[in-house]
């Protein structure tokens, strides 16, 4: 008789979500409702901009409905060599520092380093060069978006997987980098096991995969309009505001 072998249990996550807590058009419970009942996702991370609170509300918010999907903690941070995704370190981190001390304090703290988009010259990206004298100074990153389904994922997508497969080898991941919720899923990577903890060794083991397929025209100009209104108007009047209210709170004549 001939034998069956099971297969491995390979989990989906999707680790690049944004809320309207910074420039995403989905709220958390939204985004948290549509990965429910609209996908087979095993882990998400919220990474909002520069931004942990919608984390956080989406990790009380799970806990309350009891969602089969687990929330790894996330957050887009802008440094001023371009975005990095970091995972499981639970506070915020300020903007623009280098790529090095931000890269620094994430793993000094656990975290897990991830270079969205990369190389792409349509958003603020972390370039090959970047990243080669951040090798160079034997400092590393975790892992590298190889499918970021956005234009900004497009325009390099060929050049990072080459050179990620030549030289960098690091943990290959897609993710939906999604701003509306029904982009979410679109691109995703697949790991051994389903838990977090699981997912967090397959980057480390360089044994995720990514998956997904890019946007078309129409699927990147749907909403992009009001998308683009909140991401250059809106959330940087709203980060100028707090900025001001935090110095405000700081002056001599404030208690």
């Amino acid at each position: 008789m001939e034998q069956i072998v099971a297969q491995p249990i390979r989990g989906k996550a999707d680790l690049h979500l944004h809320t309207t807590a910074s420039d995403g058009m989905g709220t958390v419970e939204e985004v948290l409702e549509y990965v429910e009942h609209k996908t087979d996702l095993d882990v998400i991370a919220i990474t909002d901009h520069d931004e942990i609170r919608g984390a956080w509300a989406a990790r009380e918010l799970a806990a309350k409905n009891n969602y089969r999907f687990k929330i790894l903690m996330g957050q887009e941070i802008t440094s001023r060599h371009g975005h990095i995704l970091i995972y499981g370190v639970e506070e915020p981190f300020k903007m623009f520092k280098s790529l090095e001390a931000t890269v620094e304090w994430a793993h000094e703290r656990g975290g897990v380093v991830i270079i969205p988009h990369p190389l792409s010259y349509m958003t603020l990206s972390v370039g090959e060069n970047q990243l080669r004298k951040l090798f160079n100074k034997q400092l590393h990153v975790d892992g590298i978006e190889i499918i970021n389904p956005s234009i900004a994922g497009y325009v390099r997508r060929h050049e990072v997987k080459t050179i990620n497969d030549e030289e960098w080898d690091l943990a290959q991941i897609g993710s939906s980098d999604a701003h509306f919720p029904h982009h979410i899923a679109t691109a995703y990577t697949s790991f051994p096991g389903k838990t977090i903890e699981e997912l967090l060794q397959a980057i480390k083991d360089r044994t995720t995969q990514p998956h997904g397929r890019y946007l078309t025209i129409k699927e990147q100009l749907q909403g992009a309009g009001k998308q683009n209104l909140r991401s250059l108007v809106i959330l940087p009047a709203d980060k100028m505001r707090r900025a001001i209210a935090t110095v405000s709170r700081r002056l001599p004549n404030n208690k």
